[in-house]
């Protein structure tokens, strides 16, 4: 057991989904398996069950929800996480607002699973972009007439000078650009949710059943310790866990650690002064803090350290100096539970809006990835950058 992996956080004590899944132990043939029971896998599953593929079979080496899933920062947000004009150079004004479209349709799809399956997920609408410096400000402009453009429905308003504080009680920032069809939710009781939907439908789930090898031929084999599934396809959503199972992947990718603090409940004064608004937030730097406010009036305060820097030792004070920068009103709060997040992204992410080098948000918005692999391919940008880089590698790392 790692400590700092394995701790209970946020997510895990307050779960509304008691779900427990067997191991695997028998030889089984399916039409898809699934490696990893993340937002990736379940998603997927879920995905085919409602297409009429019911044959599918979800292996899981832990528990649902062990990785990222059920430790994020919950935040249901849009847009590609790049330099807008530097996009459009390659796709046009036309791409740009495809490209917009696409990204905005997560937060469709997980209100209406929520909706059609009666998830209990904490769904609270409301998003806010953050300017630190008039560079992002006008990154944030940039946005605003493409988030219009691509929904005109959603209420999208950009504040800037004073009037950021209508929307976030801190003086740190120089504008906001708020986003009503984006928001925040309970990221594991969202996948619990999703994965009792996928098991209604028919999907095989397995829970602490590590993947040992698999077997490519005119079919696929997954073999876990005590069985196997023989599958026509495979897909592989393991992501932070991958390890070297899959070498053309795992070579390609790099580590990397987000760190999350949650405080204990907080006045309903305080809540009023941090944000009426009550939604999720992050800045636009290229390694994001962001941060929400809980049902049960919880600040979650997030960020994750540059991969070329060491990770820290007590990353809880580390996260709560963060907090304070932003909310100087609150060095006195007491923090009831933090997660430690080991993340793996594929070569070209870190957090989103690097200047150098195309990047994923390591977070909630699985969709919008897709839209980065997407300018990754089309730029091809240090194709094997993991192998490349001249990385410091932390003195606490994690074993995996």
């Amino acid at each position: 057991m790692n400590t700092k992996i394995d701790a209970l956080n946020y997510y895990g004590a307050t779960k509304k989904y008691p779900l427990h899944f067997p191991a695997l132990q028998e030889d089984i043939d399916a039409d898809v398996v699934i490696i990893g029971g993340g937002f990736s896998g379940i998603n997927t599953a879920l995905e085919l069950a409602e297409q009429g593929i019911t044959n599918v079979v979800v292996l899981e080496a832990r528990h649902l929800g062990y990785g990222g899933t059920g430790r994020n920062g919950g935040q249901v947000m849009a847009g590609i996480g790049h330099d807008i004009e530097a996009v459009k150079k390659y796709v046009g004004a036309a791409g740009m607002e495809t490209l917009f479209k696409i990204s905005n349709l997560g937060a469709g799809i997980i209100r209406e699973r929520i909706r059609k399956y009666h998830i209990d997920a904490d769904f609270v609408p409301g998003y806010g972009y953050l300017a630190y410096n008039q560079r992002q400000l006008k990154t944030l402009q940039q946005w605003e007439k493409e988030f219009k453009a691509a929904t005109p429905e959603d209420d999208i308003e950009l504040y800037t000078g004073k009037d950021v504080q209508q929307v976030i009680g801190s003086d740190v920032y120089c504008g906001v650009l708020k986003h009503m069809g984006g928001g925040h939710v309970h990221s594991l009781n969202l996948l619990l949710g999703s994965a009792q939907a996928a098991n209604s439908l028919g999907v095989k789930i397995f829970e602490y059943s590590p993947v040992v090898e698999v077997s490519y031929g005119k079919t696929v084999r997954v073999r876990t310790a005590m069985g196997s599934v023989k599958a026509a396809k495979l897909l592989w959503a393991c992501d932070s866990f991958l390890n070297n199972l899959e070498p053309e992947i795992y070579k390609k990718t790099l580590v990397t650690y987000s760190y999350q603090v949650s405080t204990e409940p907080l006045s309903s004064e305080l809540v009023e002064r941090i944000s009426p608004l009550r939604g999720a937030f992050s800045d636009i730097r290229p390694v994001i803090n962001y941060y929400r406010l809980t049902k049960e009036n919880r600040l979650l305060f997030g960020s994750a350290t540059r991969f070329l820097e060491y990770t820290p030792h007590d990353f809880a004070a580390w996260n709560r100096t963060l907090l304070t920068e932003v909310f100087p009103y609150l060095k006195d709060v007491k923090i009831d539970f933090y997660r430690f997040c080991l993340g793996r992204t594929d070569g070209k992410s870190i957090l989103p809006g690097a200047d150098r080098w195309p990047v994923a948000r390591i977070c909630f918005r699985r969709l919008a990835r897709f839209v980065n692999t997407i300018m990754f391919f089309m730029f091809r940008v240090i194709p094997d950058l993991a192998s490349r880089l001249p990385i410091l590698y932390a003195k606490s790392w994690p074993k995996e």
